[in-house]
């Protein structure tokens, strides 16, 4: 069952209202993989430095374990999922230290993220060549505030970097927007046919994700519940639509992930929507790969470090409070 935090809830109100006819499928889909806060679009993002020694880490089942545990367990994996809230300042420099010390651990990997996408490999794979640089790479694929203002550069790039330095590749694995808007307006029939070049883009779903469905369905009935409707009714065909466009986003990162996963071990990085609870980019993957050994962790923005136990039990394999105990960098502002 997906339990949505209220920043989570009140992102996606203000992107229903803000919305009509297919493009509010769209805006609830944007919003669910994204995983963000409402003033994500608003303040400039921030970098901050962390105190690895001070993180929160749990089990799936809420038991205290330690970053160094956790790592010492995540380097024996096939593939690792971060699931992430895109504009968790904490989330981003804890990701960063994960990426480099996994693709260090394996002496070399490749990091997958879900905010490039495919026909970016290109560009890619000329900034991992040295080819173009960091702040060009950002321009070049209109990253630069990807998560927010000036967020590329504060929240991303280091994360690249992290994978690069330390002997890693980079995988640039979504779907591009554009196929993904014909999914959510005419459905999965609108898209290139099998044979044609564009199919190499994206990628259809290889598995049903009933549970995944009506979880959706639960989120939009409750949604529209608090944008003032006491008895909203989400059609069939509503639903669908969306949960098509959303697949899409899955489908496509986890077999770029797959075919990653022919050379190196891979570290994949999405919104907490595509991950958490084996979401269905991790059931996409293990569908494909189904001997891969497979961990997932969840970076949850809290201010505590006490377990939720009805929010995070099963969440992931492993589950990390991202803002307890963390201290801003002195050049940072504090809130």
């Amino acid at each position: 069952m997906i339990v949505l935090s209220m920043k989570m809830k009140l992102s996606l109100m203000k992107m229903i209202r803000n919305s009509w006819g297919f493009t509010l499928f769209l805006a609830c889909s944007l919003a669910l993989s994204a995983c963000v806060s409402p003033t994500a679009v608003e303040k400039p993002a921030v970098r901050v430095v962390v105190r690895q020694d001070n993180a929160c880490v749990f089990l799936s089942d809420g038991t205290p374990t330690t970053w160094g545990a956790m790592v010492d367990a995540l380097m024996h994996c096939d593939a690792v999922f971060i699931g992430e809230t895109h504009d968790d300042a904490y989330g981003h420099a804890l990701e960063a230290q994960l990426v480099g010390e996994l693709i260090t651990a394996w002496h070399g990997g490749a990091l997958s993220i879900e905010m490039l996408e495919r026909d970016e490999q290109k560009l890619t794979d000329q900034w991992l060549a040295g080819e173009i640089d960091s702040r060009q790479f950002a321009e070049q694929t209109k990253s630069e505030s990807w998560a927010g203002k000036n967020s590329w550069v504060e929240w991303y790039q280091p994360v690249l970097d992290a994978a690069k330095l330390n002997g890693g590749v980079v995988i640039a694995a979504n779907a591009p927007r554009k196929y993904v808007r014909m999914v959510s307006k005419e459905g999965m029939n609108s898209l290139p046919p099998v044979n044609s070049e564009e199919r190499a883009l994206f990628d259809t779903p290889s598995v049903q994700h009933l549970e995944y469905r009506e979880d959706l369905r639960a989120v939009m009935v409750e949604m529209r519940q608090e944008d003032g409707q006491p008895t909203p009714v989400v059609s069939d065909e509503d639903l669908d639509r969306f949960l098509a466009s959303q697949l899409i986003w899955d489908a496509t990162m986890a077999r770029s992930a797959a075919k990653a996963r022919e050379k190196f071990h891979v570290v994949h990085m999405a919104g907490c929507f595509h991950i958490d609870r084996s979401g269905a980019t991790v059931a996409e993957f293990r569908a494909i790969r189904p001997s891969d050994t497979v961990a997932t962790v969840s970076l949850v923005a809290s201010d505590s470090c006490e377990f939720d136990i009805h929010k995070d039990k099963s969440r992931a394999t492993f589950v990390v409070y991202t803002k307890s105990g963390h201290q801003y960098d002195s050049a940072s502002p504090s809130n």
